[in-house]
């Protein structure tokens, strides 16, 4: 039962629990976004950290407003939720916790990120126990939490390849690749045929971080395929493919139009400057023209507004929403955000200034990419262009760190001067 002294405490309670929640919500959409850096990033955190303290002094209260919170599961509340249960040490609070994030993969995200925030302390009190437990639930918990606090769970991950659990085996898979751990190649590439779609993407996509370049046979199938898996195996897949090999799978997704989209993402993840004029042309059709601007961005790092290159909402045109059973986010502009190019000037700004992109070169924010670039971009680049950076460093070397652009970020800030000093 929770208490009920006051309501004017359970009132402050239940306010610090929905701010913690819809400041966790911001943060969320601002750990990938392009519009947030590091430090803007570490501003949110502020935000979140101040009301779940504040939700912590409210003892048996703040209990009570996340157990209002689990019911209904509003974006953010099963964070606020788990991090309050896990520093409690309360098993019975915990296993609620628990229960709930294998109801949704939201929820399971949620509860993974306040894994991610605790403070190494309470960290420490529960991995053991997570890991160690039988049910499948908690190992997947402490396994993924293993991953994105890049933390070796030694023996417990191998045992995790091998459970009958196809969800449990699947995030170690993920973890694998995280954590860089070389020595589970083997078992990955066991896994590449797996019937189980996201299995094999999960073992491919971990063996190419750590150095298999065979796995780009597995990927590039869910890049020509139209799955939840496509996007992410592009993030990998076109990073290391060879040049012809990116731009016969682009090709293959221009040819549907329902895809174009696809592709355009998959211009600026390959980089290629090659790409450019695909990008300019594709400017001119009003239900791409946003997306190409923003690859154009990604690629050169010329923002449209600022290099006086944008243009105006095309007379006429409206956002039609497609209708699609698979994603709950196609009655929402996916552009609403993003500038209108002006394709004439942005034609002729490339007539000028093209020389100073090497042909058959990738380039991320206007520079070739390289360490010491990718390097730069972790440092002072935009959220979106962090984790490319990451990405790029990970698979540059199967030995090299895989930097977690989403983590708190303070734990960053610590990181990249230890990186930075091992560097000098």
């Amino acid at each position: 039962m929770c208490a009920s002294d006051t309501i004017d405490e359970q009132d402050s309670a239940r306010q610090h629990f929905d701010q913690s929640s819809m400041f966790w919500s911001q943060r969320d959409i601002a750990a990938s976004s392009a519009d947030y850096s590091l430090e803007e990033l570490a501003g949110l955190d502020e935000r979140v950290e101040f009301h779940i303290g504040d939700l912590r002094a409210s003892g048996e209260h703040g209990w009570c407003a996340c157990e209002t919170g689990l019911k209904h599961e509003t974006p953010g509340s099963i964070f606020a939720t788990s991090i309050i249960a896990f520093e409690s040490g309360d098993a019975e609070k915990i296993d609620r916790v628990v229960s709930v994030s294998s109801n949704s993969q939201s929820a399971f995200r949620e509860t993974i990120s306040a894994l991610g925030w605790l403070d190494g302390t309470y960290f420490r009190s529960v991995i053991l126990d997570l890991v160690g437990a039988k049910s499948w639930q908690h190992r997947s918990l402490g396994i993924a939490a293993c991953g994105v606090r890049r933390i070796n769970p030694k023996a417990y991950l191998n045992q995790a390849t091998e459970s009958s659990n196809l969800f449990l085996k699947t995030r170690a898979f993920k973890t694998a690749g995280q954590l860089k751990r070389e020595d589970m190649l083997p078992v990955l590439q066991e896994n590449f045929k797996n019937a189980v779609p996201a299995c094999r993407f999960e073992a491919a996509r971990s063996a190419l971080l750590l150095g298999d370049r065979s796995a780009l046979n597995t990927l590039g199938d869910f890049v020509l395929s139209h799955s939840k898996h496509t996007l992410p195996a592009m993030q990998v897949a076109l990073r290391v493919a060879d040049a012809q090999t990116a731009l016969e799978w682009l090709k293959t997704q221009s040819r549907n139009p329902k895809r174009r989209r696809e592709m355009l993402t998959g211009t600026c993840i390959a980089g290629n400057s090659a790409y450019i004029p695909i990008l300019i042309k594709q400017m001119q059709v009003p239900e791409l023209a946003r997306a190409a601007g923003d690859a154009f961005t990604t690629i050169t790092g010329i923002k449209l507004s600022e290099g006086g290159l944008e243009g105006a909402w095309p007379d006429g045109y409206e956002f039609e929403a497609e209708l699609n059973q698979e994603d709950a986010n196609t009655g929402t502009d996916p552009d609403k955000e993003l500038s209108w190019p002006n394709a004439d000037l942005v034609a002729k700004w490339w007539q000028q200034n093209s020389e100073t992109f090497a042909p058959r070169t990738r380039f991320l924010s206007g520079a070739a990419i390289s360490a010491e670039h990718c390097m730069q971009m972790l440092i002072n680049g935009n959220q979106r262009n962090r984790h490319a950076a990451a990405l790029e460093l990970a698979l540059a070397q199967a030995d090299a760190p895989y930097f977690n652009t989403k983590a708190p970020a303070e734990w960053q800030k610590k990181k990249l001067q230890e990186m930075g000093q091992h560097n000098g």
